[in-house]
């Protein structure tokens, strides 16, 4: 909870009572990796933080091969439904890729505490605008010639380098084989960064 709390606090200052009702209505659950948050089509009525480690967005494609969407890094918010309010399902599977920490609030829980209290209903704005920004640059990607997709993302996520392997860098930048990813990751190396 107190990893939770330090990073909240830099954005908003929460009084005792909200802590007080995230600590008693969230838990803290631990994933191994490969393990999933949520499969495809699933639907968990419940949103989580993401405390330590990595996860994948992830679609199944017409031939049936996992088609990474995009990835979730440390601090960030992951939702089990299509959003907060919804019932239905957010359509993707997300699998943890390295051990992972969340905290995790079931969502009509979270929902009546936005409702209560002004200072999780604005933290939920910033959760929510940070996650907006980081689809945006997945929105980006393919926009991009494929040597700049590389670069364009390291930048943009900092926090990647090194942690994906070649199969998913290339599911996740469009590369259609190897040699597309070590082209763009020599480009990279060449760029000053």
């Amino acid at each position: 909870m107190q990893r939770l709390q330090d990073y909240f606090s830099g954005y908003v200052a929460l009084p005792e009572e909200v802590i007080n009702f995230l600590s008693q209505n969230g838990k803290i659950k631990h994933y191994k990796k490969e393990e999933y948050y949520i499969r495809e089509n699933d639907i968990k009525h419940s949103s989580a933080f993401l405390l330590e480690g990595l996860l994948s967005y992830e679609l199944l494609n017409k031939k049936m091969k996992i088609q990474i969407e995009r990835i979730g890094t440390v601090n960030q918010y992951i939702e089990g439904t299509k959003h907060l309010y919804s019932r239905s399902s957010a359509e993707v599977a997300i699998r943890f890729l390295a051990d992972s920490t969340v905290y995790e609030i079931n969502n009509e829980i979270l929902q009546e505490g936005i409702g209560r209290y002004p200072e999780l209903n604005h933290l939920n704005h910033i959760l929510k605008q940070q996650a907006l920004n980081t689809i945006k640059v997945y929105i980006r990607i393919p926009k991009l010639d494929r040597e700049e997709r590389l670069v364009f993302l390291y930048a943009k996520i900092p926090q990647l380098i090194g942690k994906l392997t070649v199969d998913q860098m290339c599911s996740l930048l469009g590369y259609t084989d190897h040699r597309q990813y070590y082209a763009a990751l020599k480009y990279w190396h060449n760029k000053d960064h």
